[in-house]
């Protein structure tokens, strides 16, 4: 392909020529796609990307951003190279420091994934972080995360090779040519209507950066990211780093609020205020602004680069050259977009990046497999677009500047940030506030993690230690196990799937057996590649009418998916209408040894083993309300879920409380509140799997749930592609019990930690807790195939200790299925 002439067909067409654009055109070309154009409205780089500072850390905390900053690292130490582009590419290293305990915990949390990975990663005293580097004031310092090879690099070099390589390969880059329109076709193409000619193409992406909401409202979506001013500056020479001869390590510091490193001779201070950030653009960006910078505000950032010039006094010596201020993307959550775009086929977001040149190679490889081939190597569940699907306007701006303002603090987990919030409530929520429960988010919706005993302090505990809330949660736990427990779970994703095909549908859908009418079935649905799209419940009411329930946060992925493959392999349609009733029913769970007992009292249905089986649903009425009762749960005692409408919800949750309380004719069967937290708990000792072992990149054999796949039941999709393993990864998930000692600092496992075999690094977690009724710490992991046999002693670094861990055979509470079925 040549510049000089629009081509008027490609199979993509990218729109946006920052970092991410090009970084995702050169690697569809790399995956084989050369019938690819970029459209950018004026030069490449000149929204927000030529002016970003250029950093590459691998200091992070989860798995695909630390792979993405690694393979970013790897590819910009070749890419000049390859594409013929000089790049400038300095990799002093980096530190990264902390100044108390729950720092530390944060920098130690970090060495699993980076060691299982296999990059450099060091944790080290302030002796020798000094050595490092003289010029810094560690004087207060507890320690630091040592980082050798990453730094930093120049953005326009970085963007220009990316597209130098691409344009090597046959792909097509067209400047000076906004796009007008994005329109979809009655063939399933896309029509990119840009100022020089309209462009056909089977794919759009775009990767517009600032722009990328106005762009998406060309198709009728909204972005949900915010543009959010930072501050950078640049000092005059300072001579002690021309003496010194060696560039200083990239320093990252929570009291700095950011980072601070050497540009040539002169220093770079970049600062994320704590407090005080503001957005940009509200209501758009001009369409002709190219290279914004806005006048600097010294008063917003005054404390912090007070103390940075105290941090390297050298710095204060010299007068500042040159200061940068302006704006780049955030999300309300510090993960980017990357993925579909919600309820559009072959539509794709590559934007919301506040750490584009770390992050732009990484997702350009991800996002180019996923186009080209329909699957990535890496899960991006975090980074999916869809999961804002129930977002405001209001919403994302407020917490996108939040997150900005949070960029360097500490994230422990569990942290509630609770500005803006509520958004998506239950009927229950003020009712359980008053019994004091503490909440969490899930996919919007307001959902109890754990009660607050009377008499403790009614705040929120969290951490990578055993947080205030343990004894608590043990006391929920406990309450399921030997009486029984209720929780407001209205968060599911809850779905009527209707009309003569209901079961025809879900069978092409899914990979095990469709219930019967008044019969429930656990199931999976598949991608075309065979890996894990998403687990459902199916409960079928009727012949033509099919209640599916799955997780809260993949309410519009999994919408998508649904509405996405009405077609039958002949081409005609299924006879099916897809509901979402999400928003409209409630859910409480309801489980323990007294369940049946306690429901009993509140309704006339007989709720007998032999009238109301395992995995059988069936209305009812309790307090005048009808009832869908679904006999599951997620607990594994005997229990129930009662689907009610949300406006029912008070009533019902009334009337089990007031049957469980005892009287001269009845016991009290000891009812409790119990939240998220006990829940995990539980699901853990029973080795139930969540969302975090159920991602798109692993297939279910890898993830052993072999037994819901029936492969004899006919056609289903991805059903010939089970048997493959995703390239290069032998992956095997297992169920580990890990020796944490009892005592008042111990760390369980929440996820991400390493483990290892003989000293090599063969996995990591995906979850954990502690198994309250078992007293067992217990996580799941995917580990190397050859290291998954039960009984293989194993180790798992938490939080920078090495704790002894067994691969177990089964769930440690009833085995047998006793109480689930009794």
């Amino acid at each position: 392909m040549t510049e000089t002439n629009l081509v008027d067909r490609a199979r993509v067409v990218v729109i946006g020529g920052g970092i991410h654009g090009a970084a995702l055109l050169y690697h569809l070309t790399e995956e084989g796609w050369t019938d690819v154009v970029l459209v950018e409205k004026a030069e490449p780089t000149s929204g927000s990307t030529w002016h970003a500072a250029g950093q590459i850390t691998r200091s992070v905390g989860d798995y695909t951003t630390a792979a993405f900053a690694n393979y970013a690292i790897e590819l910009y130490e070749g890419l000049a190279a390859k594409t013929g582009r000089d790049i400038s590419f300095h990799q002093p290293g980096g530190l990264r420091v902390a100044y108390n305990d729950l720092e530390m915990d944060q920098l130690k949390a970090q060495l699993g994934v980076g060691r299982y990975i296999g990059y450099p990663i060091e944790l080290i005293d302030p002796a020798e972080a000094s050595r490092l580097n003289p010029f810094y004031d560690f004087t207060d310092v507890q320690g630091a995360i040592w980082t050798e090879g990453e730094g930093h690099i120049d953005p326009t070099d970085a963007t220009m090779a990316f597209l130098s390589g691409a344009r090597n390969a046959g792909a097509f880059v067209s400047r000076h040519n906004r796009v007008l329109e994005v329109n979809s076709l009655a063939n399933g193409e896309w029509s990119v209507v840009t100022e020089q000619g309209s462009i056909v193409c089977e794919h759009v992406v775009d990767a517009a950066g600032c722009y990328a909401h106005q762009v998406g409202l060309f198709s009728g979506f909204s972005v949900p990211q915010t543009n959010v001013l930072h501050h950078y500056l640049v000092t005059e020479e300072v001579p002690e780093f021309v003496a010194h001869g060696t560039e200083m390590p990239v320093m990252r510091d929570n009291r700095v609020a950011g980072y601070i490193r050497q540009e040539q001779t002169a220093g770079l201070i970049g600062i994320y205020e704590h407090a005080g950030a503001e957005s940009i653009w509200d209501d758009g960006v001009p369409w002709d602004a190219e290279n914004p910078l806005f006048p600097a505000d010294y008063d917003k950032i005054a404390p912090w680069l007070e103390e940075a010039f105290a941090r390297v006094p050298a710095l204060g010596e010299v007068g500042i050259k040159r200061v940068i201020h302006g704006a780049i993307t955030h999300t309300t959550d510090g993960h980017m977009l990357l993925g579909p775009a919600p309820g559009l086929r072959n539509y794709w977001l590559n934007t919301g990046s506040s750490i584009g040149l770390a992050w732009g190679p990484g997702a350009g490889r991800e996002l180019a497999r996923w186009i080209v081939h329909g699957t990535t190597e890496l899960s991006l569940r975090h980074y999916d677009p869809r999961r804002f699907g129930w977002t405001t306007p209001e919403f994302v701006k407020n917490k996108s500047i939040e997150d900005y303002e949070w960029m360097f603090r500490v994230h422990p987990p569990g942290e509630e940030r609770l500005s803006s919030r509520p958004v998506w409530t239950s009927s229950l929520h003020d009712e359980l506030v008053e019994r004091r429960a503490m909440h969490g988010m899930a996919y919007g919706w307001e959902q109890p993690k754990w009660f607050v005993p009377e008499g403790q302090p009614l705040v929120d505990a969290y951490g990578w230690r055993r947080p205030d809330w343990f004894e608590a949660v043990r006391a929920e736990s406990t309450a399921v196990r030997e009486r029984v427990g209720v929780m407001d779970l209205s968060a599911f994703s809850k779905y009527m799937i209707t009309g003569p095909d209901a079961g025809a549908f879900c069978d092409q859908l899914c990979t095990g057996t469709i219930p019967k009418p008044g019969r429930i079935a656990l199931n999976y649905v598949l991608t075309e590649h065979g890996r894990v799209e998403t687990e459902v419940t199916l409960s079928r009411i009727d012949d033509n009418q099919i209640y599916a329930v799955s997780g809260p946060v993949g309410q519009q992925r999994d919408l998508d998916w649904f509405c996405h493959h009405t077609t039958k392999p002949d081409g005609s349609h299924f006879d099916v209408i897809i509901e979402d009733l999400t928003r409209d029913v409630g859910v409480l769970v309801v489980a323990g040894p007294h369940a049946r007992e306690l429901i009993s009292r509140c309704t006339d249905t007989d709720m007998s083993n032999d009238a109301f089986r395992f995995l059988s649903v069936q209305s009812l009425v309790i307090a005048g309300c009808e009832v869908r009762a679904l006999r599951v749960g997620f607990t594994g005692s005997r229990g129930w879920e009662l689907h009610a409408p949300m406006a029912s919800l008070p009533a019902i949750y009334s009337a089990l409380w007031s049957a469980s309380a005892g009287d001269e004719t009845r016991s009290d069967l000891g009812l409790s509140d119990i939240g998220s937290h006990a829940l995990n708990s539980l699901r853990m000792e029973k080795g139930y799997l969540t969302r975090f072992e159920l991602t798109h990149d692993i297939g279910p054999l890898q993830a052993g749930v072999s037994r819901w796949i029936k492969m004899d039941k006919g056609p289903f999709i991805g059903r010939d592609a089970i048997g493959e393993a995703p390239t290069g990864q032998d992956w095997q998930l297992v169920y580990l019990q890990v020796d944490v000692p009892d005592e008042p600092a111990a760390a369980d496992c929440v996820g991400g930690e390493g483990v290892f075999r003989d000293g090599a690094a063969i996995g990591l977690t995906t979850s954990g807790g502690y198994g309250f009724t078992v007293d067992q710490s217990l996580a799941f992991a995917y580990v190397r195939a050859q290291d998954a046999e039960p009984g293989t002693e194993l180790t798992v670094l938490i939080l920078g200790e090495q704790r002894e861990a067994t691969i177990l055979d089964g769930p440690l509470f009833d085995p047998g299925n006793t109480e689930l079925l009794g």
